[in-house]
């Protein structure tokens, strides 16, 4: 486990919401530990972030205890010589490191309104007319790609899909989206190539 990463979110305040790694560590197990404790839902769903998977540290308190619990008991000579390597080691009396910035912050909502703002000012791209083509073509009002993707963005901030589901793995989900009934009057208007 990374010690900066312990002691920064020892000392963070409980609302703060952190990615993967952070979190793994919080909880004391490695990265692909968590992804099984998240799957078999010891540890809460992450919540969306810019389409990025952070985790509530307060949330994080639950899964902690019940990693911690379900190990194995140490006989109490064991116990008491790990307690004193512990204490020897202390990571967390050294400086704290430098607080990052998690998302949602400022920059991020107006980030977030820029982008809605160009989208609403613009013409449909021509990777938002070639998406919305794939909704007439395969003559569906669902389709489901694997990844995040700008242009399925603005074509959502348009009005004219919506997401419907998102299924793991975080990288490059499987996502679905669905016409509206403004988005189908606008794949109706399409002319057919």
């Amino acid at each position: 486990m990374d010690e900066n990463i312990a002691c920064e979110l020892e000392q963070g305040p409980d609302t703060r919401l952190v990615d993967r790694r952070r979190a793994a560590a919080y909880v004391g197990v490695t990265a692909g530990r968590f992804e099984q404790l998240v799957r078999d839902n010891v540890v809460p769903p992450p919540v969306m972030v810019d389409n990025k998977r952070r985790w509530p540290v307060a949330l994080l308190d639950v899964a902690k205890e019940a990693v911690v619990s379900s190990m194995p008991c140490l006989p109490q000579v064991m116990a008491d010589a790990v307690a004193d390597v512990v204490a020897e080691a202390r990571p967390c009396e050294r400086d704290p490191a430098p607080v990052t910035h998690e998302l949602p912050d400022q920059a991020w909502f107006e980030q977030r309104a820029r982008f809605v703002q160009r989208v609403r000012r613009s013409l449909l791209s021509g990777n938002e007319i070639r998406l919305l083509r794939e909704f007439k073509l395969l003559k569906q009002n669902e389709l489901s790609m694997y990844g995040y993707y700008g242009s399925f963005e603005a074509l959502m901030v348009r009005g004219y899909i919506v997401e419907t589901s998102r299924k793991p793995p975080s990288s490059r989900p499987l996502v679905s989206y669905r016409l509206t009934e403004r988005g189908k009057h606008v794949v109706s208007a399409l002319k057919d190539e």
